[in-house]
Formats: C-alpha cells, sequence, structure tokens
C-alpha cells in the first residue's frame, strides 16, 4: 500500500485486530524542546505511525503525504513558528460548510501514551495558522472530541474530557469550516503531534499460547468471537467496477478466501441486502459448511436499494441461539437509502444484551463523507472498528484482520492432537514435546515446544514493523 495519498484517495493503515492487546515496557528518552515546549521523554514523545488520511479540497501533490505528520517537528527549523506551507507537513484541506468533505489525519503513538498531566497534554504543530479539530481515543474505534487547537505548537489539555488515569494512543485532526482557502496547502498543515505522558515500548500482541501446569493448553488475547456473521451489500451498485471487474464479483473473491482461513471449529453464517425491507439469509449461524456457503454466494446478484438497518435488525434473530462473544462483518459501498437509521439498529443489537461488535469496511467509498461518518458511527457504537477499502486488496486486507488466528498441535510421530484458534481453550496434553504451526501469512512453525506438568511455557505472537515475531519461554 503506497504511504503517499492524493487528494482523491484515502490513505489507510489497518490495525486493531479484535484480538490485538498493547503489552509494554518503561523506556525513557532525552528531554528535547521544539517550539518552546520541553518534552521530558524526547523524541518517543511524537506520534509514530498513521492509521489514516483523507485530503479535502485543493491539496496540492507537495502538501498531502501524511508520513510528514509523524516523528518529531522538522518544517522551519522544529523551533520556531510556522507561517506558511511547509513539504515537511501534510495539509487536510478545505471545506466551506459543514455539508463538504471533512479532511482528517489519525495518527497512533506506539512508543508512547498520551495522558493527563499538569498543563496541556497534547500538541500539535501546525505550520499555517489554520485551526484544526481534535480528537483522541483508547483504542482506535471511538474517538472523544477535545476541542480545537491553532499554532505552532497548539496545545490541548484533555483533563476536563476524561476520567482519571485514563490513557490514549489514538489522535484524529480534522479540518473546521473556514473561508475559501487558494493556498497550496488549505486547511491546518500538520508538522509533528506530540504526546506528554509516560513513553514505553509498545507492540501488538496477537496472542499468546500458553501451556499451563499439567500440559494445559490456552491462549491468551483480548477479544475474540465465538461466532461470526456476514453481512454483504448486494444492493445495485455493488454491479459498479474497479479495474475492469464488478464489485460483487470482487466481495465474493475476498469471501471464499475469508472462508477458507477461518478455522474449521468456528461459527459462521452470512445475509445479505439489497432492497427495502430484503435482507436474505444465505447461510444461517452455525458450523462451518464452506463448499455450501461458497455454493450460496455465488448466487448473489446486484439489485434495488441498501437497507443497512434492516439487516441490522435481523441479525438480532440470527444470534438469539448462539452463546459466546459475536461479530458482525459488514461490507457495503454505500449509506442507508431505505429510511432506517444503521446506528439506532446496532445500538438495538447491544441493548439486547450481546456481547458483539460490528467491523464496517467501506467498499470504494472515496470522499463521500456523509457515508463515512454513518458507517463509523455503527462501528463505534458497538466498540467495533471501520477500514476504508477501495480495490480487492484492501478489502482482503480488512476482512482477514477481524478472523483470529487458529493454530495447530503436533506430537513427535507428525499427529495432529489439537486444531483451535488464538481465543479458545485449550487441552490438556501428556507432557513431551510438541510441533506448534500457527496459521498466519507466512506460517509460524515452532519445532520442540516442551510441555511440562511443571512447568509453564507460553509462546507469545507478536507483529512489528509487517512481521512477526515469536519468543518461547518459561
Amino acid at each position: 500500500m503506497q504511504l503517499r495519498a492524493r487528494a482523491d484517495r484515502v490513505w489507510i493503515g489497518l490495525i486493531l485486530l479484535a484480538l490485538v492487546s498493547l503489552i509494554g515496557f518503561s523506556l525513557a528518552g532525552e528531554p528535547a524542546t521544539y517550539g518552546g515546549i520541553t518534552f521530558p521523554h524526547g523524541d518517543f514523545a511524537f506520534a509514530d505511525r498513521v492509521l489514516g488520511y483523507l485530503a479535502a479540497s485543493c491539496v496540492r501533490d507537495a502538501y498531502d503525504n501524511p508520513i510528514e505528520a509523524l516523528g518529531p517537528p522538522d518544517a522551519c527549523g522544529g523551533c520556531n513558528g510556522c507561517h506558511g506551507c511547509s513539504t515537511d507537513a501534510v495539509a487536510l484541506g478545505f471545506r466551506l460548510s459543514e455539508l463538504d468533505l471533512r479532511g482528517y489525519l489519525i495518527v497512533e503513538f506506539v512508543d508512547n501514551v498520551l495522558s493527563d498531566v499538569p498543563g496541556d497534554d497534547l500538541f500539535v504543530y501546525i505550520t499555517n495558522d489554520k485551526p484544526c479539530r481534535v480528537e483522541i481515543s483508547s483504542d482506535g474505534g471511538k474517538f472523544i472530541s477535545v476541542g480545537e487547537t491553532v499554532g505552532y505548537p497548539g496545545g490541548i489539555d484533555i483533563a476536563p474530557y476524561i476520567g482519571s488515569g485514563e490513557e490514549f494512543r489514538y489522535v484524529r485532526l480534522s479540518d473546521v469550516p473556514a473561508d475559501e482557502d487558494h493556498s497550496e496547502c488549505p486547511g491546518p498543515s500538520i508538522d509533528a503531534v506530540g504526546a506528554m505522558g509516560r513513553a514505553e515500548v509498545a507492540r501488538e500482541a496477537l496472542g499468546g499460547l500458553e501451556l499451563q501446569p499439567v500440559g494445559e493448553l490456552s491462549t491468551a488475547v483480548d477479544w475474540t468471537p465465538a461466532s461470526i456473521l456476514i453481512i454483504l451489500d448486494a444492493s445495485s451498485s455493488m454491479s459498479e467496477r474497479i479495474d475492469g471487474e464488478m464489485k460483487i464479483d470482487i466481495a465474493k473473491d475476498v469471501i471464499y478466501d475469508l472462508l477458507a482461513n477461518v478455522p474449521d471449529n468456528m461459527i459462521v453464517g452470512m445475509r445479505t441486502f439489497s432492497g427495502c425491507g430484503n435482507s436474505p439469509v444465505i447461510a444461517p449461524i452455525g458450523p462451518l459448511d464452506r463448499a455450501g456457503l461458497r455454493e450460496e454466494i455465488a448466487k448473489i446478484v446486484p439489485r434495488s436499494r441498501t437497507p443497512i438497518a434492516y439487516a441490522l435488525e435481523q441479525a438480532k434473530d440470527d444470534f438469539s441461539r448462539i452463546a459466546g462473544k459475536k461479530l458482525i462483518l459488514l461490507v457495503t459501498d454505500g449509506e442507508e437509502t431505505c429510511g432506517g437509521d444503521p446506528v439506532e439498529a446496532a445500538e438495538g443489537l447491544i441493548a439486547a444484551g450481546y456481547d458483539l461488535r460490528i467491523q464496517v469496511v467501506g467498499f470504494d467509498i472515496g470522499q463521500d463523507s456523509s457515508t463515512r461518518d454513518q458507517l463509523m458511527k455503527i462501528a463505534e457504537v458497538t466498540g467495533g472498528l471501520y477500514l476504508d477499502a477501495s480495490n480487492k486488496e484492501e478489502l482482503r486486507r480488512a476482512l482477514s484482520l477481524s478472523v483470529p488466528f487458529s493454530y495447530t498441535v503436533y506430537d513427535q510421530e507428525g499427529n495432529a492432537v489439537y486444531v483451535g484458534r488464538l481465543g479458545d481453550e485449550g487441552p490438556k496434553l501428556p507432557a513431551g514435546t510438541y510441533r506448534v504451526v500457527i496459521d498466519t501469512d507466512p506460517p509460524i512453525v515452532l519445532e520442540n515446544v516442551l510441555i511440562s506438568e511443571e512447568e509453564t511455557t507460553k509462546i507469545t505472537v507478536e507483529r512489528a514493523d509487517g512481521s512477526y515475531r515469536v519468543q518461547v519461554g518459561g
């Protein structure tokens, strides 16, 4: 995926799986001062990753690279106030009214956190004196508005908006409606985002296989679903083409791949929606039947309108006899068009008492801000995630992040003695030496894993820098 984003393109960071948790270790850096503000942890204080970027109107190519907002300030020498455009910053663009497209940038702190300290807690380095709206989040899904800021830097005190002891890793910056801006970097131009608070080295823990005393195998993860319901948009707009292929056919192919990687013991169901009051069940939620489900998916033909709310309302009955944590994967290329309120429908699922999250993938949404806002809200009210996808590969990656990895344990003779998924309670196995294969891409193969009756052996799988790392220890 390219790191630069044109003004008509959404820049995506596909992280934050339901099963991701963060583990950290203390780290201190040398104090550093930028623009008159001293950060006790130095350069560790600044944002490390871009999760999303969408430029609003009229941003020139030289100013649309979101990577320029990472790390310490470097526009204007990083020390003095800026009053114009800089290619070392990223512009969000402008909009004339609340009805127009809102430009935004979402960044993540990896080796530090944002927390409440005396005085201002968050500093945004804006090169061109344009105000921006600031929101913060602990999980990248639900954001809290903490006001607006301007300046190089502009400070924000988050204390009035948060509870005692809360910590945050994600910041969303967006433009504020203003008069038409004809500069090359319209809207707020972001050079850096710095957070006061403790510094740490953080890794994304995809899950630990833990071999308990007496050889009991278990996994330790944050939130893993016991059942998945796929809800696919089959409205007429899904007949439109991307790179010469109908969107519905792209979605089918990606769902086929998804089902091939779902653990055999997963509980899966699927429904579509196409036309007001029409949301047929493709497969009831139950034991996975890959061949049968694939056959039914192949029959889907796009037609009519987009009743997202109605489809979500029907999901209440789909899950009525299903225990445990529940996940809905909602894939759509548009907003509700049948007069329903999909956000209210999502809230109704939570009100029904379900331990449920909705992961929403906006497929080929482009710059349709009203659709994106509605879909983000559907995910947000359930604690789920919203992801953009503009082509087949991005759709495949977005959906794959929602399915927990499976793993297989083999004995010394090569026999599979257990197949499970991260998050399942594992079996009790006789003491001995085993081979463990975790179905990441590429697979992780661990030879000579010792299970002892008197000790606990832990296998920790982490994702960092686009690859996987494994630690095996007692």
